[in-house]
């Protein structure tokens, strides 16, 4: 398929010589964004493509075939555990050129010579979640129409707008936090934005954790256009979900957990609620070698022995820093629960 395209390297074309190379710099922005959302270049001439992430998540830019950018993107969420090795590219004869995943605050220099045959060529981040809003379009020998009438381009950009669409009303700088209708929870669902691309929703009205996922965070406007009849939808993959009801049990009381709210530890909340008459703080943070979450429990003043139901653990890498797992359920003496942590982890 390259033959046919006409796709040639730097080193094997002798016939563009030393030409001086078009230079393009794309930032990945807050909001599921880049800056440039399209680009003009010849057929068959040296490009330098350099993507910088200035986001706080994790993103790639990829090249496609005319037409192929909404099946790579599909392609690359159906990677499952195997995305994070391959970078979330998918091995496809229509991709022609792509990054590696950058973290935030770093960049990289794609070099490729263009296809000779003309078209319009998508680039899309094929990091989960991101897709269906970042993206654009290289035309290559191929007038541009008018941005306001350009069906290659995210509707913000036809819409001339020059910063990131907010596509939620308190900003896109994680940590973020939302009460909002969750598929799969109660009324009380609090979802959160954690860095490096990780997102949880955790259930206030039953103070436990019912998912966790990487990609995007979630598209609220289901909930706002339903006047709150609707729910939001999660834009990322879910890599973990209790099938275990119930919240945190301490000593044989079958009392229903109370919540008391939250504070703010590095603008992650700590969550904060009673069981049996004991107070319990529950830390939720991003782990950083894999892609995953950790809980850190304290539970001071406290003298009766600690089950906390911890859902699936055999697709996911879990670990515990204290107590005995046993069918799902994590059994601590009290002065074990006094302070431990557990963690749940995508397996590569």
């Amino acid at each position: 398929m390259c033959v046919a395209l006409g796709l040639l390297c730097f080193a094997g074309s002798s016939a563009l010589g030393q030409a001086t190379p078009l230079r393009v710099t794309i930032n990945a922005k807050a909001g599921l964004q880049y800056d440039v959302v399209r680009f003009e270049a010849k057929p068959a001439s040296k490009v330098e493509l350099k993507l910088v992430n200035n986001d706080d998540m994790a993103h790639n830019l990829v090249l496609t075939k005319p037409g192929q950018r909404e099946a790579v993107a599909n392609a690359a969420l159906a990677l499952g555990t195997e995305g994070d090795a391959k970078n979330w590219v998918p091995d496809l004869d229509t991709v022609l050129f792509s990054t590696p995943v950058l973290k935030p605050d770093s960049s990289h220099i794609l070099r490729f010579i263009t296809p000779k045959l003309p078209g319009v060529y998508p680039y899309v981040c094929t990091f989960p979640g991101h897709g269906l809003l970042m993206y654009g379009a290289m035309y290559v020998g191929v007038p541009m129409p008018p941005l306001e009438k350009d069906g290659n381009v995210p509707e913000a950009a036809r819409q001339g707008k020059t910063e990131a669409r907010q596509f939620h009303a308190w900003g896109e700088k994680r940590p973020l936090m939302y009460r909002i209708f969750m598929p799969e929870a109660s009324p009380a669902a609090i979802a959160v934005a954690l860095k490096h691309g990780q997102n949880y929703c955790w259930d206030a009205g039953q103070c436990r954790l019912r998912y966790a996922w990487y990609g995007g965070f979630v598209d609220p406007w289901p909930v706002w256009r339903g006047n709150g009849h609707g729910l939001a939808k999660v834009l990322g993959t879910k890599y973990w979900e209790s099938d275990v009801p119930g919240s945190i049990k301490i000593g044989d009381s079958e009392a229903e957990p109370k919540f008391l709210g939250y504070r703010k530890v590095d603008g992650q909340p700590e969550f904060h609620y009673r069981v049996n008459g004991v107070d319990v703080y529950e830390l939720i943070t991003p782990l950083h070698s894999v892609i995953g979450i950790q809980r850190s429990f304290r539970i001071p003043n406290n003298t009766k022995p600690v089950v906390l139901p911890v859902g699936p653990t055999g697709r996911v890498a879990f670990e515990h820093s204290a107590g005995k797992l046993k069918d799902g359920l994590l059994a601590l003496t009290a002065g074990e629960a006094a302070s431990f942590t557990v963690s749940i982890g995508l397996i590569k």
